[in-house]
Parts: C-alpha cells; sequence; structure tokens
C-alpha cells in the first residue's frame, strides 16, 4: 500500500555504484502534504537535495538526513557524489576539411555542488563537458595542417588549461586531458611512407655492407699475392747468392759458413789448410813433369817450362808432405820438399767480400684487415 507521505518516483535509473551514469541525479520524488514523520529510502552515499515552496533548495550531504520532513518540502533530489570517467574519441578540423584531428579524450567527473546542478537541469554530462571541451579546441586545431598533431595538441592544452573550468557552472569538478592523432588515413599514409623509407635505408646498408666486405676481401688477396711475390724474390736472393759463392768454393763457401755457423771456426780452418796443401802438391807435381817429359821438341816445352819455372819459384822453399807409399828417388825431391809449409805463410787466396752484403730478410706475413700491425 502506497505510503502517503510520498507520492510515486518521478524518475529512477535503477543505478547502482558501479553502473555508467551520463546524470548523477538517480531519483526524483514528489512529496505528499500529509507531515508525518520519517524520510525516503535512499542510499547512504548519496546527497539529498530537497526543494521548498519558495523554490529553494537544501541539501543534506551523506551521511546527514533530516529527522522529519517538513511541510515545506514539494521534491526531493537523489544525487550520486561519486567519481565517473568518460574515455572517447572527439573529431576536430585541421587547416584542411579534407582531414580532421582524431582526438582523444579522457575525462574524470564528480559533482561538488548538487544544488547547482539540479538548479542547472543538465541530464547528460559528458556531452556538456565535450561540448565545452569541443568550443574551446575547435578554434585552435583549425590553425593547423593534419600533419602538425604535436604542435596543434600543445596549443589546446594551453587554450584549455587557461580557459574557464570545465562543468564549473554546472557545479562539477572535471579531470581532462587531451591527446591529439592524425586521422587513419593519413596515419596508414606515414606509415607506407615510413616502410619504404626504412626498406631503402636497408637496401642501402646492405649493398654497403657487401662493399666494403668486398674491398676487404680484395685487399686481403692483393696482400696474398704481394706477400707471394716477396717470398718468391727472396728465394730467388737467396738462390743467386748460394749460386754465387758455391760456385766459387773454398774460402768463400766457407766464409758463407762461418757467417751462418760460427762455432764451427775449428773445422773450417782445419779445411782449409788441407785444400791449400792439396793444390800445392798439384803444382809441385805438375812442374816436375813438365821438366821431367821427354819424347818433346825443346821448343815446344820452351813456353810452358817457363810457366813452371815461374809457379816453382812462387813455392819455393815451401814443403809439401809426401804421400804415404811415394819414394823419393833423387836429391831434386829432397831439396823441392825439405821444409813443411806453414799455413800462416801461403800465399793469400782472392776471397769475396763477405762485409757489404748479406741475405735479405724473408718478408712478414700480411696482416689481416682491421687487425692491428
Amino acid at each position: 500500500m502506497a505510503s502517503p507521505l510520498y507520492r510515486s518516483t518521478d524518475w529512477d535509473q535503477h543505478a547502482d555504484r558501479h553502473a555508467l551514469l551520463k546524470d548523477p541525479v538517480v531519483t526524483v520524488r514528489q512529496l505528499g502534504r500529509l507531515g508525518l514523520p520519517g524520510s525516503p529510502p535512499t542510499r547512504i552515499d548519496h546527497t539529498l537535495v530537497y526543494t521548498t515552496r519558495r523554490g529553494t533548495f537544501e541539501v543534506f550531504l551523506p551521511p546527514h538526513r533530516p529527522r522529519r520532513i517538513p511541510r515545506r518540502y514539494t521534491a526531493v533530489y537523489e544525487v550520486d557524489m561519486g567519481v565517473h570517467a568518460v574515455r572517447t574519441r572527439v573529431p576536430l578540423p585541421s587547416i584542411d576539411d579534407a582531414h580532421e584531428f582524431e582526438v582523444s579524450v579522457e575525462l574524470d567527473w564528480q559533482v561538488t555542488d548538487p544544488a547547482r546542478f539540479v538548479r542547472s537541469g543538465h541530464r547528460d554530462v559528458p556531452r556538456l563537458l565535450l561540448g565545452e571541451l569541443e568550443r574551446a579546441a575547435r578554434p585552435v586545431t583549425r590553425r593547423f595542417p593534419i600533419a602538425d598533431s604535436a604542435g596543434a595538441e600543445a596549443e589546446v592544452l594551453t587554450v584549455v588549461r587557461e580557459g574557464k573550468p570545465l562543468g564549473e557552472e554546472a557545479g562539477l569538478r572535471v579531470l581532462w586531458t587531451v591527446r591529439l592523432r592524425r586521422d587513419e588515413d593519413n596515419v596508414a599514409h606515414a606509415r607506407r611512407l615510413q616502410a619504404i623509407e626504412h626498406t631503402t635505408a636497408e637496401g642501402i646498408l646492405t649493398q654497403q655492407g657487401g662493399s666494403r666486405v668486398d674491398l676487404e676481401k680484395a685487399l686481403r688477396a692483393h696482400a696474398q699475392h704481394q706477400h707471394r711475390l716477396e717470398l718468391q724474390e727472396y728465394e730467388a736472393q737467396r738462390i743467386d747468392f748460394y749460386r754465387e759463392y758455391l760456385t766459387r768454393g773454398g774460402i768463400d763457401a766457407w766464409a758463407l759458413h762461418l757467417a751462418q755457423h760460427p762455432q764451427d771456426s775449428a773445422k773450417a780452418m782445419n779445411s782449409l789448410r788441407e785444400d791449400q796443401r792439396e793444390r800445392l802438391r798439384a803444382q809441385m807435381n805438375l812442374i816436375k813433369e813438365v821438366l821431367t817429359k821427354t819424347g818433346t821438341e825443346p821448343f815446344e816445352l820452351e813456353g810452358p817450362r817457363r810457366l813452371a819455372i815461374d809457379a816453382f819459384n812462387a813455392v819455393f822453399g815451401q814443403h809439401v808432405p809426401v804421400e804415404p807409399g811415394s819414394a823419393e828417388p833423387d836429391a831434386e825431391k829432397e831439396t823441392e820438399a825439405r821444409t813443411e809449409p806453414d799455413p800462416a805463410r801461403l800465399p793469400a787466396q782472392p776471397a769475396a767480400d763477405m762485409h757489404g752484403w748479406q741475405p735479405a730478410v724473408p718478408p712478414s706475413p700480411p696482416a689481416a684487415p682491421g687487425e692491428p700491425l
């Protein structure tokens, strides 16, 4: 049975704490003329705004409630005082009518003056706030091209922040933020251009990297080829050196050997003495054969005899050891071999100049490109 204190509800959103509200006025009830005690049923966290017969408002913030309802009250508004969020997108024009900025808007609004909001008569708070934002931002975005979304966003933020607070006339407190971006077609076009630039840059870097790799390979191959040529030249110099001194034999060959192996000096001196003795024996035997040769005309032997006598005079007084098994038939052999030759007094043999030439040093292998020398 209906109470005579209250009439039927004029407005009821049937909203709970988690409902998305556009209108913070949850219910509106008119009051009857009978002044029975009691209070209308309401949520403890909602504000009650009573209207009087004189057209004024009396507000009871939670958890305060009137003990009795005086007859001067004609209606009661139940107002939600919670914080409500709005997330939406609003198109704003650019300098060119063919393109529009897409504006992402985030609003957090709350009723701070219930009586003022009831008096304002607004029923759609998000539309109220977005309308105020559009009226402030539309003239600003008209000055910017679609590509300059960053500049347009900065200017919109400055203008809206310096202007009148959003929702102030309706008794609202609003926290807001705005982000501008180009429209989807323009963004897709910019992404295609960026992909082309990335592909082009990647191709250029790939070609440059391949060119550097090819250049390093060519330089390495050239260095290896040059090293092989230097080795061949070094080997040719060594061959010429050894051919020259080995073909001379004797002192030159031993001088080369001593330059490389100084520890063999004693062996080299003994070998040189033996070589000189053998050469001296061969010369004396040739002289004896020429001087004692028979069956040849004297005039034919005149020249060889003179040469033999000169050679004999060169080695005169030097003693050549007699080979085992040989006999001394006459005094001439005793005269020729009465003294043993002294190696220190032997005639000096012509020797190559070993001080002005050194074997070539083999070249070092080329370093790899990029490695320290």
